[in-house]
């Protein structure tokens, strides 16, 4: 099923163009395709004339309620069907939220000019799937203080310190003005491998025409400033000192200057690194060789080395729960890995997002970590979110810098777009120069600086599930949670074509609903009434038995019985065999 098929529920009108509205040459449509009210899947274009550039092609992980689902993507029908307008796509930094939708949705739009800092390229160039596909696209490099001037739009780059090197914000020049797009940043006096963000590389775009700020919200509910890189450096550095054992901590291939940080906290405390997981190993041997990442000689070990090693002597950087490749980190803590167990002594570091939507996957991780007398270091610092962004001073002084005409929050729940705009309204901004869009809502800037949000292009969620891209329906998804939550139960029914009767006794089988041993009384209660519906079934078929018939009132029948008796609702497969 295509995305455009799959994308839009029955209930959301499409219109790409208003009825009985002339369109001026001169307006400016922004439309956000991802990234509000919810964290990931950040894409945003913006279109004049015939001419479109896309900011950002990022991902979204999956929430508790949708098992089997790897991550979610940005519906990209409107982007195929306007595949000629593309001007280019702008990266601007290498969190997967900013990155990971690319090597799907550049197979609906190939040919494209990606824009993009050597640093996010790094990134974006050892996602298992961008090679192994051989994407069609041209690689511009971009650095602070480019411009580049794709179709109408003439686009700046900037630099903007964030927890990853490479982080840029963009100045868009378009017929009404100047955007500027500032998703990720924080006011950092003290970054991590990159110098101090220069406020006169944005500043100067402030004594012009700037309409529009988009600026992100991920933090804006958090009062003061964000912490700077050396605090959550000088952090991790303390919970290894105070680790007796082996430090076992995970993090995002895509974090560098967290990988940096990890690294240099272990040199100091004289540790050495072994680093477990194919995408974070692969990121690493990139970034070290371009000279991203800083290690001293001898400091990362490999499998030959570990037996001779204490544990006070040993970091595991290892792929958690939502790394790229084997959840490495679930499985040291679950005892189920073949090199590494969890000791007495040993600590364990952890991103808040490790489980997302999860809290009781978080909780049985924490017993797990407990009952081996081990430590737990659950911190928000870890995240990609939590301590990169902007709080509600650093938003307020750029704000305050760029002097917009419109602030557009972007990037977060709805509460957290609402704190950012009451920020802006703390600085006088009214509500109608504040606008609050929605994916798929157009906005549309006319020659008077109007906005209008009436239209709506596809915008629902694209589920990757494997190889699959868009063929998830909701559906599908309950039946996971019905079978990750009351298991299944199988049901063989084997009948007699000449006689219409039960061929022999039929065969009932638990998967995670019982455990049959312990519940020999109920599962031979349930054969019997397989048994007694079965034949009542078969008595009242004619010439033919109808087989599908059968199957979906066992079904019905069964799963009636089960919940009666045991309140739970296991999903019955019924299989008949004729004979």
């Amino acid at each position: 099923m295509s995305q455009s098929e799959q994308s839009q529920s029955s209930s959301e009108e499409v219109k790409y163009t208003q009825e009985g509205q002339e369109l001026s040459p001169c307006n400016v449509r922004i439309i956000p395709l991802g990234g509000l009210q919810e964290n990931g899947k950040n894409m945003t274009l913006i279109e004049q004339d015939d001419d479109i550039i896309v900011l950002d092609m990022g991902l979204q992980l999956p929430g508790a309620d949708q098992p089997g689902v790897d991550f979610i993507i940005p519906n990209s029908s409107y982007l195929k069907e306007n595949a000629h307008k593309i001007r280019g796509v702008f990266l601007t930094n290498g969190h997967y939220d900013h990155i990971g939708a690319v090597p799907y949705i550049l197979s609906l739009i190939p040919g494209v000019d990606i824009y993009a800092t050597a640093e996010t390229f790094t990134v974006l160039e050892n996602r298992r799937n961008v090679n192994a596909e051989k994407l069609d696209y041209r690689k511009r490099l971009l650095k602070s203080g480019s411009s580049v001037r794709p179709g109408s739009f003439k686009v700046d780059a900037f630099r903007l310190n964030h927890n990853i090197p490479g982080n840029i914000g963009l100045c868009v020049y378009t017929q009404q003005g100047k955007v500027v797009y500032t998703p990720n940043f924080k006011f950092d006096y003290t970054p991590l491998n990159e110098p101090v963000a220069n406020v006169g590389d944005f500043a100067k775009y402030s004594d012009t025409d700037i309409f529009a700020l988009l600026v992100g919200s991920h933090a804006a509910d958090q009062e003061g400033y964000a912490p700077s890189e050396q605090e959550i450096g000088q952090m991790i550095e303390r919970y290894m000192h105070r680790t007796p054992g082996k430090a076992i901590i995970t993090t995002y291939p895509s974090m560098l200057n967290r990988i940096q940080q990890i690294i240099t906290a272990a040199e100091k405390n004289n540790r050495h690194v072994f680093i477990e997981g194919k995408s974070i190993l692969n990121t690493f041997n990139t970034a070290r060789k371009r000279g991203m990442i800083q290690v001293g000689k001898g400091t990362i070990v490999g499998p030959q080395l570990l037996k001779d090693l204490p544990d006070s002597q040993l970091v595991v950087l290892c792929t958690g729960y939502q790394g790229d490749d084997v959840p490495h980190f679930i499985k040291i803590m679950n005892r189920e890995h073949p090199t590494f167990v969890l000791n007495e002594g040993d600590s364990a570091m952890f991103p808040s997002s490790l489980v997302p939507g999860n809290e009781r996957s978080i909780a049985q991780l924490k017993d797990n970590i407990a009952k081996q007398d081990a430590f737990t270091y659950h911190t928000p610092f870890l995240d990609i979110y939590s301590g990169a962004h902007g709080h509600r001073e650093d938003i307020k002084i750029m704000i305050n810098i760029v002097k917009p005409k419109f602030v557009l929050p972007i990037k977060g729940y709805d509460h957290r777009l609402r704190a950012n705009a009451d920020t802006a309204q703390a600085l006088g901004y009214p509500d109608k120069l504040i606008p609050i869009g929605r994916n798929g809502n157009v906005m549309i800037f006319d020659y008077k600086q109007r906005v209008r949000t009436k239209e709506r292009i596809p915008s629902s969620n694209v589920m990757v599930d494997g190889l699959g891209v868009g063929d998830l329906k909701e559906v599908v998804l309950r039946d996971r949670q019905m079978m990750s939550e009351d298991g299944i139960l199988n049901i063989v029914l084997i009948v007699d074509t000449a006689t219409k009767r039960l061929y022999q006794e039929p065969e009932v089988m638990s998967r995670g609903f019982v455990y049959m041993k312990e519940s020999e009384e109920l599962m031979e209660e349930v054969k019997q009434q397989v048994r007694m519906i079965g034949e009542g079934l078969l008595a009242e078929q004619a010439s033919e038995i109808n087989t599908s018939y059968i199957r979906d009132e066992l079904r019905e029948q069964v799963g009636k019985f089960l919940f009666a008796r045991t309140e739970r609702r296991p999903m019955v497969l019924p299989v008949v065999v004729e004979v």
